[in-house]
């Protein structure tokens, strides 16, 4: 692990034995579609350790990763990319997303603890009025909260900037109708964290020490965003009822602008994206009021939401395909009997998408 960095990759001395490695046919065909399968098998090892153990060994993969994808030969990123566009590896992006969430949050908590006891700590008067165990007890939670901060954040900055390039010259996959929803939360909600208005209680001392760079975040979050700029993914950011409003995206443009943390051009790129799915949030709010009263035949059982795409399962319950996708990425059981179900169990409803279909199409027509 000695020739791994967080930010280089595999460097110095691992060198020359990974060049040697890398070059033969065998890497160029297997690596790739190994680690990747390696991503998402350790997610649950049976070890006492294995909440260290998965992330210790997806530290590793994504530093390898990384170097795979920006080597001077094209084949490994190739491979990458063909790998990413197969059904079968759709479990690595959904781990990605769900590292990245929990990372992101687990280094936010940090640093607002240690920017408390940082704030307690620099008030004299309140500091010396409390006793030495209690100042001792404080300086201890410091420590730790130090240490796990640079932790999560070496591995949360690691997990972004891999979507960052991944998603510079590849989008579909991020776009399967399973994934599509999760991404854009997954965006949102760290926005809204580094630029809603809340952000202030991150700023702590010596940010670097942590290995903090909000600005770095704040780019290639709202990069990401852009590189996945389509009519669906726009439909999925404005679709996120947790975490997106408009009032977002304009304190982000301002974050953006004010701290100059892009370029004039690609901050209109971002206005630009902004007034598109701020205009897709507004025709949504009216569509929910139009659907609301939809029957509850045309309903997901599990989401309560208009159904497009409708699909049965060996239970007879019928369900939303996406949403389900969404499900099986976790688990591969039916929801309703815990019997074991796949992708390849689930049966069109061609007959109940026509009837939903026909509703809409009236519906929108008394308009």
């Amino acid at each position: 692990s000695s020739g791994i960095n967080a930010e280089y990759g595999v460097q110095g001395k691992a060198n020359p034995v990974w060049d040697r490695i890398i070059g033969t046919a065998s890497a160029e065909r297997f690596l790739i579609p190994a680690m990747l399968e390696f991503y998402t098998d350790v997610e649950s090892t049976g070890s006492s350790n294995e909440f260290y153990d998965k992330f210790s060994i997806r530290y590793h993969i994504s530093s390898i990763t990384k170097t795979l994808w920006f080597s001077t030969t094209t084949t490994h990123q190739y491979t990458l990319k063909q790998c990413l566009n197969e059904g079968r590896y759709v479990r690595f992006i959904n781990m990605l997303i769900n590292d990245t969430t929990f990372l992101l949050d687990e280094s936010i908590d940090c640093l607002r603890s240690i920017r408390d006891i940082q704030r307690a700590m620099a008030n004299s008067d309140t500091w010396e009025a409390l006793s030495e165990d209690e100042r001792n007890e404080k300086k201890g939670k410091l420590a730790q909260d130090e240490k796990q901060c640079r932790s999560y954040l070496t591995l949360a900055n690691g997990t972004v900037h891999m979507f960052h390039y991944l998603t510079t010259s590849t989008q579909e996959p991020f776009l399967r109708g399973e994934l599509v929803d999760r991404v854009a939360a997954m965006l949102n909600y760290n926005l809204l964290q580094l630029c809603g208005p809340k952000c202030a209680n991150l700023k702590v001392r010596e940010p670097e020490k942590y290995g903090f760079q909000p600005k770095v975040l704040v780019q290639q979050i709202t990069d990401i965003y852009i590189h996945l700029k389509s009519d669906v993914f726009v439909e999925a950011v404005a679709g996120d009822e947790r975490s997106y409003s408009p009032d977002l995206f304009t304190m982000a443009i301002g974050r953006l602008r004010n701290n100059l943390i892009k370029s004039a051009y690609e901050v209109e790129a971002f206005e630009e994206f902004a007034r598109q799915v701020k205009e897709r949030y507004d025709e949504k709010q009216v569509m929910d009021m139009e659907f609301d009263d939809a029957p509850d035949e045309f309903k997901d059982p599990l989401m309560s939401t208009l159904m497009r795409n409708p699909v049965k399962l060996p239970s007879g319950v019928t369900m939303d395909r996406d949403i389900i996708q969404r499900h099986l990425l976790h688990s591969t059981t039916d929801p309703f009997n815990r019997q074991h179900l796949t992708h390849d169990m689930l049966e069109p409803d061609t007959e109940l998408q026509a009837r939903i279909e026909e509703w809409v199409r009236e519906r929108l027509g008394r308009k």
